[in-house]
């Protein structure tokens, strides 16, 4: 039903949405490793304006990567022979960071390897308002054998990643319009199949309703003709099959209207006692013709008690009449086996075919409206695809169960299971 044009645009289009989100996830990821080397290397030479702004080592060229340390992603440490008053330090750092445009905040502290512990601590904002209020916590104390100066960055990751800022709203705004796109083409391909769909489905409408008004049409004008009125067997003939076909048609309407009405309105049955066997045979009854068009046979094996449900028998017959309708129009010289039994909880039906058969993949489909399983020639054996569906929905509205096994060129069971009260 669904083309192969439409397919390979759904495949296309997924394959495209996915490799431009794996894209930016890849350039993001990027983005992210780029933004934390500037600032480590910021902060490297934040380190090394200081040292040139205040004389803190006895030999200014001693390499910088010697005397920096940095004990995680986020904190630094950095040698120094002098201790520095800590407004010296404060000013330098401030400046040196502000030149080298990193706006976040610090804490900074100054370590004496004599005494093993912070001499001072000090917090500066990135926030002029602030003041250099201090808003973290004390830096934990991490001894050396040699002074350092302690920097202390509690918002890195905030900060790396407002750098990105534009490659993230960049990010969202593609992904917003590939959301949108997704939406589109599933609408579109959702709108595709149901002209499809629809067109199937008109299709085998006049299909299933043309047929019987052809035989009823050729049946009346033979009715017409001034010698049928004197061969009874040919007058009963044509009655009969305008009978059947009357009695075929009105059953299709049924079941069409039921089904739409069990689709789009809460599904009520309206219970009354029914017998399971009689109303299996009377389907036959109706289907004989047809049954006997295909030079089928059907076997009985009807459990002896007749015994009686309560359930809506109108409904039940259709549903009875779609799977024994199916069972012979997809099948060649059709045998049917039709079984009941009679548990202590329930009421078992079986319906077993020699037909076409169903492929395993398709078994789960065929309950949905307006599925019809792709076995065999499909335009050999016309269907609405609503049969099934409406069993389903009728045997679930009883509070029973439909069940289908199926092997491809051997045959089709369908099994139900309606609850069983004894009356």
């Amino acid at each position: 039903m669904r083309s192969a044009t439409t397919r390979l645009i759904l495949v296309i289009s997924s394959l495209l949405i996915a490799i431009i989100i794996a894209m930016q996830v890849f350039w993001l990821n990027k983005t992210y490793s780029f933004e934390k080397n500037e600032f480590n290397t910021s902060i490297l030479k934040t380190i090394r304006g200081v040292y040139e702004d205040i004389p803190l080592l006895y030999n200014p060229n001693i390499p910088l990567d010697s005397l920096v340390e940095r004990h995680s992603e986020s904190n630094f440490l950095f040698q120094v022979h002098a201790l520095p008053s800590e407004d010296s330090l404060a000013a330098s750092l401030t400046a040196e960071l502000e030149a080298f445009k990193v706006f976040t905040d610090c804490k900074m502290a100054l370590y004496d390897s004599q005494h093993n512990k912070y001499v001072y601590e000090k917090y500066l904002s990135a926030d002029a308002t602030k003041k250099g209020q201090d808003t973290a916590e004390n830096l934990p104390v991490l001894k050396r054998p040699y002074h350092y100066v302690h920097l202390f960055f509690p918002n890195r990751n905030k900060y790396i990643i407002f750098q990105m800022r534009n490659w993230i709203f960049a990010s969202i705004a593609i992904l917003i319009l590939l959301v949108g796109f997704a939406f589109s083409v599933y609408y579109f391909y959702k709108q595709k199949f149901l002209v499809e769909v629809q067109k199937d489905f008109i299709n085998n409408v006049t299909h299933e309703f043309s047929t019987p008004l052809s035989v009823i049409d050729i049946s009346v004008d033979g009715l017409k003709k001034p010698a049928t009125a004197s061969q009874p067997d040919r007058y009963n003939k044509y009655v009969d099959a305008i009978r059947f076909q009357t009695d075929y048609l009105k059953t299709h309407i049924a079941n069409l209207v039921k089904t739409m009405v069990a689709g789009n309105y809460h599904f009520a049955i309206q219970r009354e006692e029914l017998t399971p066997n009689e109303l299996l045979k009377k389907v036959v009854a109706q289907l004989d013709a047809m049954l006997a068009k295909a030079n089928g046979t059907v076997e009985w094996k009807l459990e002896e008690n007749n015994t009686c449900l309560y359930g809506d028998s109108d409904n039940l017959y259709l549903v009875f009449f779609n799977l024994l309708n199916n069972a012979i129009k997809y099948s060649k010289n059709p045998l049917i086996k039709i079984e009941t039994s009679c548990h202590e909880h329930f009421y078992n039906i079986s319906i077993k075919d020699n037909g076409i058969g169903i492929a395993a993949d398709q078994i789960k489909k065929i309950f949905k409206k307006f599925y019809r399983a792709e076995s065999g020639n499909l335009h050999s054996a016309k269907g609405l695809g609503l049969g099934l569906y409406f069993a389903q929905k009728v045997v679930k509205a009883h509070g029973g169960t439909i069940t289908v096994k199926s092997i491809p060129g051997v045959g089709t069971d369908f099994n139900i299971e309606l609850p069983y009260h004894k009356i």
